[in-house]
Order: C-alpha cells, then structure tokens, then sequence
C-alpha cells in the first residue's frame, strides 16, 4: 500500500514537472546550454595542459568538488501537509514507503556524482597515474558517498538526526582517503553506510513535521527555478531577516534624505529588480570573461553596462502607487537626485564587476592600453549614462 502510494505520488508530481520542463528548456535554452557547456569544456580543455603534475593545490580542489557534488540531489519524500494526520496510525508501515523514496533519489543522486567525479578524472590524471582497480574504488564510492548522504537526509526526519554537518564532513573524509589510498577510502565508506544504514533501520519512527517542511522547502527549490523563466503559483512569498544584507543596504541607502532610504531598501528586498540586476551582470561576466576579441569584448562590456542601467530605469516609479509618499512635503527633485544616487553606485559596482571579468581571460592577451582602454571606456559610460541618459529617461517617465 506505502509503495503504491509513493508510485502515485511520483507519477503525479512527474507529470506537474513535465508542463514547466517543456516552458525552461525549450529549443533556444537548450541551444544556449550546448554553447555554454561547450565553451567550459573547450576552456577546460585548454587549461589542462597548463596544470603541472607536481601541482599540489589538484587534490584538495577534487576532494573540495566531489563533495559539492555530493550536496545535489536531496532526499525527494513527497510527504504532503496531510500526512502527518492521515499517516500518523500507520508510522509503523511506512517503512517502505520511505525505502522507494531512498532509492528514488539515490539513482538521481548518483548520476551527479559520478557525472562530477567523471568531469574530475583528466585533472587528476595530470597528476597522478592510477590505474583501472583505482577507478572502480572511486566510481563505485561516488555511488556510496551519495547513498550514505541521503541516509543522513533519512536521519534528518526522525527523532534522533545526526550530528551537525555529518553531510559534509563524511564525503570530506571519504574522498580525501580516497585520492590517497582508493582502498582505504572505499573501505572506509562501506563501513560508515553499513553503520548508518543498521542505525537508520533501527529507528523507524518519522517526524513527520519535520518531513514534510523539508520536502516543501525541497520543492520551493525546484519551483524557484523555474519561477526564473515562466509564472509558478507554486511559489510564495516569505517574510524574513536577511542580516547578510544589512551592509549592502546600509551603502545603497547612504544619505539623508528618505528617498536615499526608501531606494536603497527597495532595491535589495525587491527580489524582481535586485535578482534581474544581479542576474544580469553575472551573465556578462561570463559572456566578457570567455571573449578575448579586444574590440568585441570593450563592445559588450559597455552593452552589459548598458542593459544594466536600462531595466534598473522602471525602478524610479516603484513607489508612485503608494500613497504615503506624496504626502511626504518633499521636492520632486530629491526624488530624482536620490535615484540618481542609487543609480550610480550599482553602475560602477556592475561595471567594475563586468570589467574585472573581461581581464581574467585575456590576461596573455590584453595589452595594459587596452585594459585601460575598457576601464576609461566603461567609467565614462557609466558617468553619460548618470548625467544624461537618466534625465531623458526621467522626463519621458514623468510626462507619462
């Protein structure tokens, strides 16, 4: 009855999936990502060569990957709001209801980690000769560092967790034994599973409380994703402290006036206008970072600065619907002397960004001039775009 309740549930969460895959990846994202991946395995290739075999720093960054790695994929239960009364008599019988849940995420789980240990395998091959038993060890640990993770994640939803960062400090453990030794760290990890996995089975009790805020904050995840392309009722808004942010706010909203207080605010809560605005320079950093052309990357770095500017522009009348700021006896001018503020310290802090990442890769190549040239170039922009290209936005804004 649990399996075939989980085989449900399964089925019906696939085929509400299935509606927003085929929004996301469509014919043109897909074809984006095959650029994408194909420009980082190109690179990657590239850099190979450049790594010395007596590197030292190569161990620490694979261990440090593989066990990222290992974080992706959590434990999918499909445990509803319901089920903590519906399912509560039955506890005892839902042993199998969560095994299907095990499995189902362990061999979705397991393709990422053998996928990142395979993306790992010519950087340690230009360091180290192993042979094929070395590469069993560690294609069959990626599998037992990924099933003893999600035995943890089983842990996590009973009366009895495990201790604080056992999901980060066992595939740490893991790996690192097994870059040294294979034998020793796949030893290792069989007898931490066969432990765990004894004690997990001992303990059938859930909490099904906790089940169920995991698999929702689980499935917020998912829905946020793809909220980043098409409308989700799925996902709602939360109200909670981001103290990470109070630094970034305290500099946006630097002045005296309210308006200098009301942007400021605005702009780091507002997750629409914030996440556009990070978005966006983030995907000009990696466009800038891979175009070593010298005119075509000045040429996209001043577009990105631009397109920066240009979606933070309907930001300036965020507030007209909200009546508490005309009643305020300010100016109209403050209004746009404060935008105008905000303005410039996200433009230079994105463009300094996106001008930073248009040097990393061409450091063999640019010329100091021409890293000057960009810096000149995207600093005056920046400076027209403030002066001028905000006062023609603003007006035509206002007259509407």
């Amino acid at each position: 009855m649990m399996n075939d309740l989980f085989a449900r549930r399964k089925r019906r969460q696939f085929g509400l999936l299935l509606r927003y895959w085929r929004l996301v990846f469509n014919d043109h994202f897909i074809i984006a990502l095959f650029f994408l991946f194909g420009a980082l395995a190109y690179s990657y290739a590239q850099w190979l060569p450049q790594v010395s075999p007596s590197s030292w720093w190569v161990a620490p960054l694979v261990v440090a990957w593989l066990t990222v790695a290992c974080q992706f994929g959590r434990l999918a239960t499909l445990v509803e709001r319901a089920d903590p009364i519906a399912l509560l008599p039955q506890t005892g019988r839902a042993v199998g209801y969560f095994r299907a849940a095990w499995y189902y995420s362990f061999w979705r789980g397991a393709l990422i980690s053998l996928a990142a240990l395979v993306v790992a395998l010519p950087l340690l091959l230009r360091t180290q000769a192993f042979s094929w038993f070395h590469l069993a060890c560690w294609l069959v640990l990626a599998g037992l560092v990924k099933a003893l993770w999600l035995l943890r994640a089983r842990q996590e939803i009973s009366f009895k967790p495990p201790y604080p960062g056992a999901k980060w400090w066992e595939p740490l453990v893991c790996w690192s034994l097994a870059l040294w030794q294979p034998g020793l760290g796949l030893t290792v990890g069989l007898i931490l599973f066969l432990a765990i996995r004894t004690r997990v089975l001992a303990q059938p009790e859930i909490a099904w409380r906790q089940a169920v805020a995991t698999e929702e904050a689980r499935m917020e995840s998912v829905y946020r994703f793809f909220n980043l392309f098409t409308d989700v009722p799925h996902v709602q808004g939360r109200v909670k402290r981001r103290a990470y942010q109070a630094p970034l706010i305290h500099w946006l909203a630097k002045g005296e006036g309210p308006w200098e207080y009301l942007y400021g605010h605005g702009l780091a809560r507002n997750a629409e206008v914030g996440n556009l605005v990070a978005r966006l320079t983030l995907v000009a950093m990696v466009i800038c970072y891979f175009i070593t052309v010298p005119w075509l990357n000045l040429a996209c770095l001043l577009l990105f600065t631009y397109l920066v500017a240009s979606q933070l522009m309907p930001f300036y009348r965020q507030y007209d619907q909200v009546a508490f700021t005309h009643l305020y006896p300010l100016p109209n001018s403050a209004k746009r002397v404060a935008f105008r503020r905000l303005l410039n310290r996200v433009l230079l802090v994105a463009a300094g960004l996106i001008c930073l990442a248009s040097w990393s890769l061409g450091w063999a190549n640019f010329s100091w001039d021409q890293r000057g040239l960009n810096l000149l170039a995207v600093l005056v922009e920046v400076w027209l775009l403030n002066r001028y290209y905000l006062k023609v936005r603003l007006k035509k804004s206002e007259e509407n």
